[in-house]
């Protein structure tokens, strides 16, 4: 069944101290890697994300800064340096980047109200199949599970998705589809994403009348950990207009760290490139298999550091203006 993130902050309190509560930055980091795995959450609403994301926007376009050892690698074919045209060679990576960027500015986006995904997941074993319907007019939805041999209680026939559960398609189409305003768009997402983790946890640790824990130093996420989370988690929304997922490519080429492979396959053996990043924070590997032909995602997956495995594989993505039944009813 779907986790909520109070179903993950109630877990976490368990675990603290009779006396303290864990400090914010250690929730909000675990609250992250559980929207990562699937259990994804809607996306923010658009105005406060661009509100939070104005002054990172005005940065961002306005160029990368001065070179240097970890630099971002030059996303255009060209630049200007002190009025002359320097050509930048781009890699291999960018170069496949591009062209799935490409691929995916081609398609055309399907009509049809309800946005119906099959898929498989995996986490210890196989946790499926199941069926989700998206509103793309509301957000809300209903899941279908098939749990048979899971070890998970039975679920109700019809798990409910209430509206904003996920990103609506106006939501969708008003993200910025420009490359640096899309990167600001995305941290300054990822960011408030945090500090509302940090605050409600904050929150429940003052009703329960416990103090948080005193902060540490620790190594906190890159920018470039949290906009790879965010555009890979982007990616995976069926319903993203071809402009958008053409950009999230391109943020993806401008992004340090990001590892393309060609000639892969998914688990299900469709030709795929792969996408993959670790975090620099929690040393999770995340990859992302898209279709080389079109730029739809295929499967995404989580390699925590330990080694276990999350998988989502996405079987089929149909469209219809009726909510079909449930598939799995006996």
């Amino acid at each position: 069944m779907p986790v909520t993130d109070e179903d993950v902050m109630r877990e976490l309190m368990t675990r603290s101290t009779a006396e303290l509560f864990a400090p914010p930055a250690a929730i909000a980091e675990a609250l992250r890697r559980q929207r990562q795995r699937r259990l994804r959450t809607r996306v923010l609403g658009v105005t406060g994300i661009a509100a939070a994301a104005g002054v990172a926007v005005g940065t961002l376009a306005t160029g990368s800064g001065a070179a240097g050892p970890g630099t971002r690698p030059a996303a255009t074919s060209a630049s200007a340096s002190a009025g002359a045209t320097k050509a930048v060679e781009l890699t291999a990576a960018q170069r496949t980047l591009y062209g799935l960027s490409t691929a995916a500015a081609a398609t055309q986006r399907p009509a049809g109200r309800y946005v119906v995904l099959a898929e498989k997941s995996y986490s210890g074993g196989v946790i499926g199949p199941k069926t989700s319907v998206i509103d793309t007019v509301t957000g809300g939805g209903v899941t279908y599970q098939d749990l048979t041999g899971s070890g998970y209680p039975q679920p109700p026939a019809v798990l409910n998705g209430p509206p904003g559960t996920s990103p609506t398609s106006a939501q969708l189409d008003a993200m910025p589809t420009s490359p640096a305003a899309l990167r600001a768009f995305l941290l300054a997402q990822a960011k408030q994403q945090l500090a509302q983790a940090g605050q409600e946890m904050a929150s429940q640790a003052a009703k329960a009348g416990k103090e948080t824990a005193k902060p540490v130093p620790v190594t906190q996420p890159t920018d470039d950990d949290l906009v790879f989370d965010q555009a890979a988690n982007l990616l995976w929304e069926p319903n993203l207009s071809p402009a958008l997922r053409a950009a999230v490519y391109k943020v993806l080429a401008d992004t340090p760290g990001v590892q393309v492979k060609t000639g892969t396959t998914d688990s299900a053996g469709r030709p795929a490139v792969e996408i993959s990043r670790t975090s620099t924070f929690y040393r999770e590997k995340v990859e992302t298999f898209e279709n080389p032909k079109t730029g739809a995602t295929l499967e995404s997956t989580w390699i925590e550091p330990g080694g276990e495995l999350l998988e989502d594989l996405y079987l089929s993505i149909t469209y219809t203006n009726q909510i079909p039944p449930d598939p799995y009813q006996s």
